[in-house]
């Protein structure tokens, strides 16, 4: 089986110079590029360069996956908008690494599931879905670290699931984003254990509310700070509005999606146990549900059993394949009324008529016995 690699990155900040972007061509002839992306697709070969120190040196974000089963999403982060302290608890040995240089704070979230090994997922698409998390991790929204941590921590073979401890609950983890459902879906994260860790996440205001807020308390500015903001911004200053962001929810007591839970941790066996029990109650609930809308179903359907009877007989007298198909799910259905009116044996009886004198009609008994209403 041929391997498919592909590798995707994104400039955000500023887009590439013309000499960056002829670096990036002598990396391979048949890369996709333009000033803010470039993409990398292999079936035999390999990526010739390393791709964190691409991403370090002229992007802001990078998707990688293969079809053995590895999930990458790596930020580049400006180190003075970052309290890397706030990070560190999300670390998980070769899954969630963060690292430094002079300038950067540089995540990698690194899945790497031999469950999904051969399992082919086309790489193109992803990134443009998932390239506002980068933004939010400015703001301190750790939702998609907190995310990463329950994957990466069930494959960690240096974690014990009873003594690995759970790092600081975000809010608003009961309602993700849609860039946070895509980054769910693109690491094949189980939506019960989500669940389970929402359900000690804190409630707080989402982004775009946060912002309207903000705006309200700008006046809490001295006019020279609010002098040197727009000096800042007429030079151009790369991330001003972080900055300001930042420096308004010093004022701010509401509570925004930094907010962190204070519950001590929960242990990674916990949760799922906890996940295990959710499942079981949402199919329970779903099994329900379904047997709720079949007797509507029913009810709806048993006033007209002699009508549907009739359309049975004559689907089968047309000797058409595809009216075969009809009249079996007109029986499936008479089925059903029978077994919830406590008539069945009727029903039988019935079939076992139709089988007596449509025995020549290959059709009809190859798909009586296909859908298990053979009589015997």
């Amino acid at each position: 089986m041929s391997t498919y690699q592909y590798y995707e990155f994104q400039a955000l900040d500023r887009p590439l110079t013309e000499k960056e972007q002829d670096y990036i061509r002598t990396l391979s002839s048949r890369v996709k590029l333009n000033r803010t992306q470039a993409i990398f697709v292999y079936s035999y070969s390999d990526f010739p360069g390393n791709a964190e120190q691409v991403l370090e040196k002229y992007f802001d974000i990078m998707l990688y996956t293969a079809n053995w089963g590895s999930r990458q999403l790596m930020f580049r982060l400006p180190k003075s908008l970052i309290n890397l302290a706030d990070l560190e608890p999300y670390q998980v040995p070769e899954g969630i690494e963060i690292s430094t240089t002079e300038q950067w704070v540089l995540i990698n979230i690194n899945i790497n599931d031999e469950d999904l090994n051969g399992w082919w997922i086309e790489g193109e698409g992803w990134l443009p879905r998932m390239l506002s998390l980068r933004d939010d991790l400015l703001q301190g929204d750790y939702r998609v670290l907190y995310l990463g941590w329950l994957k990466a921590a069930q494959l960690c073979y240096d974690f014990d699931p009873d003594t690995c401890i759970e790092p600081p609950i975000p809010a608003n983890l009961n309602k993700l984003s849609k860039p946070l459902q895509a980054f769910v879906e693109f690491i094949e994260l189980d939506p019960d254990l989500i669940e389970a860790a929402a359900n000690l996440s804190p409630q707080a205001e989402t982004k775009s509310d946060s912002i309207k807020e903000l705006q309200k308390i700008i006046h809490q500015l001295s006019e020279e700070e609010r002098n040197d903001f727009l000096a800042r911004l007429l030079q151009g200053e790369l991330n001003l509005n972080l900055t300001l962001s930042q420096r308004l929810q010093s004022f701010s007591k509401k509570p925004t999606l930094q907010t962190l839970s204070n519950s001590p941790g929960r242990s990674l066996s916990e949760l799922l146990t906890l996940a295990v029990q959710l499942n079981t109650l949402r199919k329970q609930k779903e099994k329900q549900a379904a047997k709720q809308e079949k007797i509507k179903k029913i009810q709806e359907l048993a006033p007209r059993e002699s009508e549907i009877w009739e359309q049975v007989f004559h689907e089968i007298g047309t000797k058409h394949v595809k009216a075969y198909d009809r009249a079996i799910v007109h029986l499936l259905n008479l089925q059903d009324i029978a077994e919830y009116q406590g008539k069945l044996p009727e029903f039988k009886a019935r079939v076992r008529q139709i089988q007596e004198d449509y025995k020549n009609l290959r059709g009809v008994m190859s798909r009586l016995r296909e859908f298990k209403l053979w009589q015997d």
